[in-house]
């Protein structure tokens, strides 16, 4: 649920496309996977409304309301002193930074595939292009998102020569 922004948008987004989901039930497709016919409206959902919202740009920053609660998550249900839980904050914040930056096609293979995760073959169906192209979108955006989270003052993920 990444796409949407700013993240008051998810539910909206959620709720909408699960509309168009279950008025369309008829259309899906048995063989394919259910998981997959749903991303696939929840994106074109988003592809849509972006559409409406010309105003709108895509880079505009998220807001990060779920560190938080993930925090609290049976996941880390160790005690975490002060200066580690600050510490995983500031990682996952710099993840979600450098993921943000991604080019909008890399970063939504990277978002369907590394958090999402699904199969290439679901992410070729969602996208509707071939796995060979989600793979090749899939390595250059992770490629990218290192680049950006070794050197985070490059914004356009091409190596520095000669600067410190």
């Amino acid at each position: 649920m990444l796409l949407a922004r700013p993240p008051e948008d998810y539910e909206d987004l959620l709720q909408e496309s699960l509309l168009k989901a279950f008025n369309g039930f008829d259309t899906f497709v048995r063989d394919l996977p259910f998981k997959a016919w749903v991303f696939a409206i929840i994106r074109n959902t988003h592809i849509d409304r972006q559409r409406r919202r010309k105003t709108s740009s895509l880079e505009d920053p998220l807001i990060d309301t779920q560190t938080a609660g993930l925090l609290q998550s049976p996941l880390f249900a160790i005690p975490l002193a002060p200066e580690d839980i600050l510490l995983r904050q500031e990682t996952i914040e710099r993840v979600r930074e450098g993921i943000r930056r991604l080019p909008t096609l890399m970063r939504e293979v990277v978002e369907l595939r590394d958090i999402e995760g699904l199969s290439y073959r679901t992410i070729s169906t969602i996208i509707d292009r071939p796995i060979g192209t989600v793979m090749s979108r899939l390595y250059r955006g992770r490629n990218l998102l290192r680049t950006y989270l070794v050197d985070p003052r490059r914004q356009d993920g091409h190596a520095t020569r000669g600067t410190p």
